[in-house]
This record gives structure tokens, C-alpha cells and sequence, in this order.
């Protein structure tokens, strides 16, 4: 723990240098590799012009953010919102019933239209932007063996798929020792269905469609996949099983020398974040969500192995053990 506090000033110092190059040196004489993604100028990112992207849990959040910047990148974008949450409209946590049971139909109604209206006042704002076209729909991702519907709405109204962004998350908390709920099988099952098996088979089915146009996928995870947390075992382990598969994956892609490409992303906590903070970090290591959608928007593009943002987060959460 000594260590630790030994540590923190200079990685502070370190972090305050990246993120404000100009104080030492002007923005043009650093390498591009030094700034961040909000000094890159635009021009030197390959065109996202008539590129189809699919964004998954798009009505809020990074995969809202994310949508607004394709647009003025002129890309296509298929955006999904959920049916089916288990997240209360008022303080966005898990409402579980004495027997365990998640909240009641009409509280799922209401979430439901809530972001159904999200996702088409981000539809408008994207054709302003600079999109042409923009289509919406809602989905249930534990309903696995449907998720072809996705797919297959994407090739018929564009023909086309070019990006796959994988942004789905039920950020379910539970104890597994101290609570029943955090002990069920339905508990563990949805939140498997939504966070793997969903992801899982939303790639699989997408796959032909990507080699066709030597597209990118992108998943996007959290902090949970490489630092435990009481009461977020179940939510864990999706996290860790995600990662599993994907970087696997990737790999096979490669030895079989595939034209589709794919990045495993990492977002810890934001300012103005919609989800519920998983971790107690300093101030100065939270991150700003329209930054995190750029870095995201530069990965699509560069499609590097591995992204993180903010960058700093996860090793000083892994050292703290916060």
C-alpha cells in the first residue's frame, strides 16, 4: 500500500502531461502516438463516408455519443436499443422483489418506451449530422436465438455491414453469498444471455456479412474483466468470459488470414456516465464520454488488437484494488 501512495504522484504528473501536451510542447511538434484522439485532426482518419455500422445499447451512454459522431462522419447507422431491462427508470439499479424476481412488467413497459424515445430523438439528431440513413429498432438480447433479426433487418434496409460495435450490458449486482437473487439460475442466466451469449451469436451470425465488406468488430467491456469486485461476481465472470472468446477469436480470424478484423475494447468510468459507477476512482483518472467515443470512432478505423480508455484507469484500479 506504501508503494502505492509512492506511485500515485508520479502517475498523476504522468497523466496530467498526456492529456495536456501543450503546456510543454506544441500540439504540431508531438508525434501523433502522443496526443490525444481529441487533437488528431479528422482528416487523417480513413473515411467512415456510406460505411454501415451496427451499435448495439445505442439509445445512451458511449453507444448514443458514438452515434453522433459517425453521423458526422457521414457513416450509415443501424442503432438497437433494449426491451426487457431490469433497471429501474428512477435510479438505474436492479429492482428485485423479496422472492428475487426482477421488477414488474409495467416498470419494463415504461423503461422500454423511455428509451425507445431515446433512440429516436438520437435517429434525428444523427440525419442532421450528416447521416443519410439511420434506421432504429428495440430488442430483448436474452432472447439469443432471435438475435438473426438484427442481422437480418441490417442486410435487408443497407444491404451491407460494414462495422459491428458490441456496446450490450446488464449491469446486474448481486451477492452471491449475502442475497437469494445473486444465488438463481434465471439471475445468472440473463445476465449471461445479455453479456455473452447475445454478443456471441450477434458476431457468429454477422460474420459472412463482414467478410464480404472486410469489416471491423468491436466489442466493448469493462474494468470487471481484469479486477474483482464484491457483489458484481456474476457480472464478472460475463466480463472475463467476453474476453475469452473475443481475443480467441481474433486470433482465429488472423490464422485463417480473414479480411475481418477485431478489437477488444475497454471503457472505465466516465464523467455523466448513465451507468452506474462500478468503482471508486480519483477525479482525475475519470474519463469524458465524447473523448471515449472518438477514441472508439479512431479504433474503428486504425483497428488495433486491444483499446483502453481512459488509458490510466485500469492499472491504478488493479494497484489500489479499489
Amino acid at each position: 500500500m506504501r508503494l502505492a501512495w509512492l506511485l500515485l504522484p508520479l502517475i498523476g504528473i504522468l497523466s496530467w502531461w498526456l492529456t495536456t501536451p501543450s503546456f510543454f510542447l506544441p500540439s504540431s511538434l508531438l508525434p501523433s502516438s502522443l496526443l490525444p484522439s481529441s487533437l488528431l485532426p479528422s482528416s487523417s482518419l480513413p473515411s467512415l463516408a456510406n460505411k454501415t455500422v451496427l451499435i448495439t445499447d445505442a439509445s445512451g451512454g458511449v453507444g448514443a455519443e458514438l452515434a453522433r459522431q459517425l453521423a458526422a462522419h457521414h457513416a450509415n447507422l443501424m442503432l438497437v436499443t433494449r426491451t426487457g431491462r431490469t433497471e429501474s427508470l428512477t435510479n438505474r439499479r436492479t429492482v428485485y422483489n423479496k422472492e428475487g424476481k426482477s421488477n414488474s412488467p409495467q416498470s419494463q413497459t415504461q423503461i422500454s418506451a423511455y428509451t425507445w424515445n431515446k433512440l429516436v430523438a438520437i435517429r434525428e439528431e444523427a440525419l442532421k449530422l450528416g447521416s443519410s440513413k439511420v434506421e432504429i429498432m428495440s430488442f430483448d438480447y436474452s432472447n439469443v436465438e432471435e438475435v438473426n433479426t438484427i442481422v437480418g433487418a441490417v442486410v435487408e434496409k443497407f444491404g451491407r455491414l460494414d462495422y459491428l460495435v458490441l456496446n450490450q450490458e446488464e449491469v446486474a449486482r448481486g451477492y452471491v453469498v449475502k442475497t437469494r437473487h445473486g444465488q438463481t439460475p434465471d439471475f445468472v442466466s440473463r445476465t449471461f444471455g445479455v453479456n455473452v451469449y447475445s454478443s456471441i451469436e450477434l458476431t457468429l451470425r454477422s460474420l459472412p456479412h463482414l467478410e464480404k465488406t472486410q469489416g471491423h468488430i468491436l466489442l466493448l467491456s469493462s474494468l470487471l474483466a481484469h479486477v474483482a469486485k464484491p457483489g458484481l461476481a456474476v457480472l464478472s465472470a460475463t466480463q472475463h468470459a467476453t474476453h475469452g472468446f473475443f481475443y480467441s477469436l481474433q486470433r482465429e480470424l488472423r490464422e485463417r488470414m480473414s479480411g475481418v478484423t477485431l478489437t477488444v475494447g475497454q471503457v472505465g468510468e466516465l464523467e455523466q456516465s448513465e451507468k452506474m459507477s462500478l468503482f471508486e476512482v480519483p477525479s482525475w483518472t475519470i474519463g469524458d464520454r465524447a473523448e471515449c467515443a472518438r477514441v472508439i470512432v479512431e479504433s474503428l478505423v486504425k483497428r488495433p488488437c486491444s483499446v483502453r480508455y481512459p488509458w490510466l484507469q485500469g492499472p491504478l484500479v488493479r494497484l489500489l484494488g479499489s
